[in-house]
């Protein structure tokens, strides 16, 4: 005889979003990597601030290491720099710095990698690759690489001095004349390939 008890609902199956995951330790590594540094950051402190299991980090990319890797390479981005007018480059990139609250953030990584061998490697083949290499392809001849390497000096001083070690000058903010000064130092870095 078929029984009469209604038939019991299966238990709603979660589906992980991996997306989201990934984001969440990406996000969580950014924060951590740009403050703590990368020797200081522990796997399960990435996985609590994401919110999400340590086992994760592994299964996602690897290790620790995987996902510095990955973090990095993510906010090394410089393509949105490469789409600036030049004839404006200096003026807008001084305001995009500026302007943004985190720009300190991947140099912050790239500096507190320093004591780890390993993620100081990956921070200078990314630098190069990510950075130094496309902006030297964009600037072209006359010297497209020394051009991109002037250029990362001028800025990395500006987010050192202004953001993660801040010189008394710069604590609230750049004034006029060093804003126009330092714009028009890297123009001049720009137009060297103008003729």
């Amino acid at each position: 005889m078929p029984s009469t008890r209604p038939p019991t609902a299966k238990p709603a199956v979660r589906q992980r979003d991996s997306e989201r995951t990934r984001t969440a330790l990406m996000t969580a590594a950014r924060a951590l990597f740009s403050t703590q540094g990368f020797a200081n950051t522990g796997v399960r402190d990435i996985a609590a601030l994401a919110g999400v299991n340590s086992s994760l980090v592994g299964r996602y990319f690897g290790s620790k290491q995987g996902l510095y890797r990955e973090t990095l390479a993510q906010v090394l981005d410089i393509g949105p720099l490469l789409q600036i007018d030049r004839r404006q480059f200096g003026e807008t990139v001084v305001s995009l710095f500026l302007g943004a609250h985190d720009a300190s953030g991947p140099l912050a990584m790239l500096i507190l990698s320093a004591s780890d061998p390993e993620a100081h490697a990956t921070s200078v083949e990314l630098l190069q690759k990510q950075v130094i290499a496309p902006l030297a392809r964009w600037l072209g001849a006359p010297d497209g690489e020394g051009r991109a390497a002037r250029l990362n000096i001028l800025w990395n001083g500006l987010l050192v001095s202004g953001r993660l070690l801040p010189i008394q000058r710069l604590s609230e903010g750049l004034d006029t004349s060093t804003q126009r000064w330092l714009a028009a130092a890297i123009q001049s870095v720009i137009d060297e390939g103008a003729t």
